[in-house]
């Protein structure tokens, strides 16, 4: 399957057999650890494709309830946080460089406190290749102008588009190292 130092995705026929727990491995690998989605997408297997699976996912959780949802949004990581609290995937996504300047690490810390102040969970983008320094105009707007059932649905949006933006990626890296 996948280990900590190359992650990798089974095939969707062997998704549809895995246990639970190797199940909710493959999911945390796409949504960050969350045992309440894995188990209600495990519940509608089997899956034709990952498509299939990620549109089952977002389907899953827009039937949670309000406090369900807190807790998928909670599972992802901030933006900023310090590499140890960052699962591997995360790390790579929220990149480094120029961006751990300890001025936009303190504006990152500083943000996502009005943020979770504000609306009572943490705030999710797909940060998508952009620098850090780059997303704090779009959190300081959604800060400003947000209203919370917006702010949650947008982020539990951003976590499937963020998990389909990592099967593409670890379907390819799987796809070139059958090919060695």
């Amino acid at each position: 399957m996948s280990s900590l130092q190359n992650p990798t995705l089974p095939s969707i026929g062997e998704i549809n057999h895995l246990s639970l727990e190797e199940f909710s491995r493959v999911i945390s690998l796409l949504f960050e650890p969350t045992a309440l989605l894995a188990s209600r997408i495990y519940d509608c297997r089997p899956f034709e494709s990952y498509d299939q699976l990620l549109d089952n996912a977002d389907k899953q959780i827009k039937q949670l309830s309000p406090l369900e949802q807190l807790e998928i949004v909670n599972a992802h990581p901030r933006i900023g946080e310090s590499a140890d609290k960052l699962s591997e995937l995360s790390r790579i996504e929220q990149g480094k460089a120029a961006d751990d300047e300890e001025s936009v690490k303190l504006k990152w810390a500083q943000l996502n406190k009005e943020y979770e102040d504000k609306y009572g969970f943490r705030f999710v983008i797909f940060v998508n290749g952009r620098s850090k320094e780059s997303l704090i105009p779009i959190i300081e707007k959604r800060i400003a102008d947000g209203y919370r059932n917006v702010e949650l649905a947008t982020g539990l949006s951003e976590m499937v588009d963020i998990a389909r933006d990592r099967v593409k990626k670890l379907q390819s890296a799987t796809q070139s190292s059958a090919k060695i």
